[in-house]
């Protein structure tokens, strides 16, 4: 098997690699969610901190994100109830389940706007990544068992 170096983006590859997860080109969405799920509920420390869902791969964009999520506790707190409850139900929780709970996801951010904790714009692209990142995941989980 040829080894993946990001045939699809899964925001979560980079945890699995190093407990021995092969991810290659044969790997379904779902079942690399399955390993996600396995490794947290064995106590694999950093995946609800991590910021992949709300991050969109330009270095820059993503500096300021990874900045605001580390310097803000409340941000943080809510990266990590997105991972808890958005990322790790990817593959097993209903489609509307998930499009719920980024509607909540994007209301606490909203509140943090408010309160001034965190600019508009950066609110903004962040809230705009974790659309399009969690789509993208959730349309190749849907097809990933299509013949074409």
């Amino acid at each position: 098997m040829k080894e993946k170096t990001r045939i699809m983006y899964n925001v979560f590859s980079d945890y699995l690699e190093p407990l021995g997860v092969t991810i290659c080109e044969e790997t379904k969405p779902s079942e690399v969610y399955n390993q996600l799920r396995i490794a947290y509920n064995q106590g694999v420390e950093g995946i609800l901190e991590s910021t992949r869902l709300v991050t969109s791969g330009r270095e820059d964009e993503d500096y300021k994100i990874i900045n605001a999520v580390w310097s803000n506790k409340e941000l943080h707190n809510i990266i990590r109830w997105i991972n808890r409850k958005i990322t790790l139900v990817m593959g097993i929780a209903d489609y509307r389940t998930i499009d719920v709970r980024m509607r909540i996801a994007v209301n606490m951010m909203d509140k943090l706007v408010s309160s001034g904790d965190i600019d508009k714009r950066l609110n903004l692209i962040m809230f705009g990544n974790l659309i399009s990142n969690v789509r993208q995941e959730l349309g190749l989980i849907n097809t990933e068992d299509l013949p074409f």
